[in-house]
Parts: structure tokens; sequence; C-alpha cells
């Protein structure tokens, strides 16, 4: 099915019709009640959204950049942990996050065969590196040349699941129909956004 969602003003609309608001905006940025109240959620509703689902179409596999790795030997004298070239102790290498991470899904070691018809889970944690100027979160794992599968922050209406732009719309319909409609038209939309949450989920498998 193809997506008829174009613009973020498109999706503002499609949660206002939703909700049975009779006013429409013609951008985010036109200083409308709504509008205003949707630049308030938008970005947060739609992030958490893509973080809640691994929907196909938000999908990244990366190669990581190595920020640090731990020596050869281990940590033998005379050679000692130094967090501004090692990462914490326990971990063999310290990569960075793509900046439009949301989710980390898996980290996997670069394949040697195409496909890869054994893969396995890989332990890793993310964490903030106060050693580096300025700080910034990273990944730490035992994987060396580690591919990182995430869920990206995806922003343009156009490539978005149909799915997910119908689960989008009533998330922000929830949130804003108490403020713009009232309580009890707002009851109705949360059952609205049950369903769509559902039928995405069911879509995505």
């Amino acid at each position: 099915m193809t997506n008829t969602v174009r613009t973020p003003a498109d999706v503002a609309n499609l949660a206002l019709a939703r909700m049975g608001y009779r006013l429409r905006v013609g951008s985010l940025y036109d200083g409308s009640a709504a509008a205003v109240k949707f630049l308030d959620i938008y970005g947060q509703t739609r992030d958490e959204l893509l973080r809640a689902n691994d929907w196909e179409f938000a999908e990244r596999n990366v190669d990581l950049v190595l920020l640090k790795s731990a020596p050869p030997g281990g940590y033998v004298p005379p050679t000692v942990w130094d967090g501004n070239v090692n990462p914490p102790i326990g971990w063999l290498y310290e990569y960075a996050l793509p900046a439009d991470y949301l989710k980390v899904r898996a980290v996997k070691p670069t394949p040697l065969f195409f496909p890869n018809l054994d893969p396995q889970p890989y332990v890793y944690s993310i964490a903030n590196d106060e050693f580096l100027s300025p700080p910034q979160r990273v990944i730490l794992c035992n994987v060396k040349d580690a591919v990182l599968v995430y869920t990206g922050q995806v922003t343009d209406p156009t490539t978005w699941d149909v799915g997910f732009t119908e689960a989008f719309a009533s998330a922000l319909a929830r949130r804003l129909a108490p403020l713009l409609v009232g309580l009890e038209a707002a009851k109705l939309v949360v059952q609205d956004e049950a369903m769509s949450t559902a039928q995405a989920e069911s879509e995505q498998g």
C-alpha cells in the first residue's frame, strides 16, 4: 500500500481528523494553536514509536567506527588501563554510535561468508564515555570489526511504512485530544490508537 502522507503537516492533519478537530494546519510552523502543540510532541512521539517496534523500514546495518580497544596482551604491567585509549575493563572494543541511532537491535561481526547461516547474539553495552571530548554515548562489545543492526531515526514521512504512519497519527491524536477536543472524544481516540498499533505490529510479524 502506498503511503500518501508526504509531510509532517499531513501527519498532523491525519491526527486532527482522527480526533474530530474541525481545523487543519498548513505546516507545523504556521503558528496555529494545533501546530504549536504538535511541535511540542511531534519528534519525541515519532522516535518513541520507532523504538517501540522493530520496523523494517527503520532497520540499519553499518560497520561501526572503532574508538578504543584493549591491548592485545591484556592489562599486564607495565601496560595499565588508560581511559583515554582503552574501553572500560571487561570490554575489548569501544565503538561510536551512529548519529541517527535510536535502538540497538544486535551487534555482529563482519561476515566472512554471505549469507551468514549461523547468526549468533553478542553481548554489548551502551555507555557514556566521559574521557572523550566532548563526552558521548558509545557501544561496548567484544566483537572485532563489529557491525551494528539498529533502529534509525527516520524523519521523512514518504519513507515510512503505512502501518507506522497510521500508528503515529493515532499516538499524536491520543496525546493532543484532551487539549483540543476534550476528554470524552479523547477516549475514542485511545481506542483508535490501540487498534492502529495492533494492526501495524501484526503486519510487521
